[in-house]
Parts: structure tokens; sequence; C-alpha cells
């Protein structure tokens, strides 16, 4: 799919009056050398007139938001002021409370600021490829989730203090958007997976769980590799071990549109538990990548659920955790 400027950098105007339009946008950043993950994270929700934003910033000191380094997720603030998608635009606004993206070159390089409670952060990403794109779906309890997801691998850099301490940042990343209706009770669960070792190997797999099985099937994502990048048609998210109800080792088995295979297993390294909105949950954790030959490549893992799933799993005990 093969998606510009006009689409992925600004704001998709045509949209209904659902109150659950939104238009999202995440950088992963992280400081693997120091075991420090986090992300900078918003949706505008225009019919709300409402954003939700913010960093977040984590290591082995505590799994739970409460125990972060950082973190600063406004659920339920205003839109910033002017008018929506003329005044400011996607990557093209500052809030009162300074969470601030900047677009530098068109799809592919964007300023992030922020500069509160102590906490200041000012990274640049650099996309090392063109933006891929997922169109809307309406299997595996998908239906009405978005019109349109994307993502794209690069390098992020620059630093963020934290109470006077400054803290450089370099680190191969991702970054993804989406417009569409976002309600996210009732999704299906699943994982959001990527690494990237290097500028022309990376890959990115969501995938999803409707029937509670021990192997999750691909949604979407790419496999990059000698720098050229395709679509995955097929494959698999297999957990291997769990610490409780939480991942711990995952496989990931794929092919894309181009015949390729891909295989890489992957280990956690920084735990984080979620719960960003009020009806969704999620393990999201820095993971260490074996693939293509290379060992420890920077990468994440997020095994998401609508809330009621989420307290299910976890009351499930042994016997269901193991089997999945």
């Amino acid at each position: 799919m093969t998606l510009g400027s006009d689409v992925l950098d600004h704001f998709n105007m045509d949209f209904d009056d659902d109150p659950y339009w939104s238009e999202s946008s995440w950088f992963s950043w992280a400081i693997p050398e120091r075991g420090i993950n986090g992300f900078f994270y918003n949706h505008f929700r225009p019919n709300m007139n409402c954003l939700l934003a913010g960093p977040a910033m984590w290591d082995a000191s505590g799994k739970h938001t409460w125990q972060f380094l950082f973190f600063d997720w406004q659920l339920m603030r205003q839109l910033p002021e002017g008018k929506y998608g003329v005044d400011y635009d996607k990557y093209d606004f500052i809030t009162p409370y300074s969470f601030e993206i900047r677009t530098l070159e068109p799809l592919r390089s964007y300023k992030l600021g922020y500069d509160r409670e102590g906490f200041k952060l000012d990274l640049t990403f650099v996309g090392n490829c063109e933006p891929h794109g997922i169109a809307a779906r309406g299997d595996h309890g998908m239906s009405g989730a978005y019109k349109l997801h994307f993502e794209q691998p690069g390098r992020i850099t620059g630093k963020v203090e934290l109470d006077g301490k400054t803290m450089e940042v370099d680190c191969f990343s991702i970054r993804d958007g989406s417009h569409g209706r976002r309600f996210l009770e009732k999704v299906t669960p699943g994982g959001y997976t990527w690494a990237t070792a290097d500028e022309g190997h990376s890959w990115h797999f969501i995938a999803l769980d409707e029937n509670d099985c021990h192997d999750s099937v691909v949604m979407g994502g790419f496999l990059q590799r000698d720098g050229k990048m395709a679509s995955l048609k097929s494959g698999i998210r297999r957990v291997l071990e769990r610490d409780g109800p939480r991942p711990t080792r995952i496989e990931v088995l794929a092919t894309d549109e181009l015949g390729r295979e891909l295989h890489a297993v992957g280990e956690a390294r920084v735990v984080g538990e979620f719960q960003l909105f009020p009806d969704r949950a999620q393990w999201w954790q820095q993971f260490a990548w074996d693939f293509d030959g290379f060992t420890g490549a920077i990468g994440e893992d997020q095994e998401f659920y609508g809330l009621h799933d989420f307290r299910r799993w976890h009351r499930a005990g042994p016997d269901a955790w193991a089997k999945r």
C-alpha cells in the first residue's frame, strides 16, 4: 500500500460524528543499555473535544505506572487551542502541558518535546524506510477498529532529563499511526510485536487470538530484509514461556508476500503493565530478539486485552496460563 504525506502527516478530516473517532500517533524510545523503555503517545478524539497524550519511562524498579521512573498520561484533556486540522495538525501541535510534535521532513523525520514535572524530553525520530500501511480489517473482531493503520521503523536520538539527570537516547525505534473508530472494550486479545536489528533488517507483527488459542494468527505486519520491505501474508505469534500470566519468551513465525520466511525468538527485558484506556489493558515490554542471524535486536511485545478479558486472564490461574 503506497501512502503519501497527504494521508499520513495530516488529520483525516473525512470523519463522521462517531464519538470514538480517533487520530493516533505513537513513537517508541528506549535506553537499552540502562534497561529503560519508553513511549511518546497520543490519541485525538475530535468529536469528544479531547486529547489523550503523554510520555512514559520505566525500568526494572517497577512494572506498574505508579512505580515508573516517569508517567504522565493525560487521559481527558481539551484539544489544543485553535481549529482542529486548520490551526494545528497531527504532527504540528503543542499542548498547554508541553506535549509537542513537529514535522521536520514529511514521512521521515519528527521532533518530539516534553517539559513537565521534572521530566524533559527532546528526541528526533528518523525513519529508515517508507511507512508500511495496513488497510481496515473486519475479521478477528476488528470491525470498525480503524480505517487506516501504519508502522515505520527508524532511529530515535536525543536526550531525556529526569530530576536534573540527563540521559542520552540513541536506539532503533518504530512509530505508528491510525485514524478511524477506536472503541477497545471488545477488542480481541492479541500481540503487537516488532524488532529492528539495523537500517535494513526489521519486522513488525500484529497477532490476534480470537479463540484463546496457544498460537495467535497474523493480522498485519511487514518484513524488511536487506532493505526490501514486504507485507506479511501469514504467520503466528507463539508464547513459549510465561511468568504467571505474563509472556516472557515469544516465537514469531511468518511468511511475507515475496515468499521470504521469518523466524524470531525474543525474551522480555523491561516489564510494564498498563491500563492506558479505561476499556483496555496490556503488558508492554521491551524485548531482545534473535532473527536473521542477529542477536539481541531491540524491540517490544505488547500483549493486549479488553479490560474484562484482562481481569479474567489474571484470575485464570496456572493451568490456564500454561496452555496459552
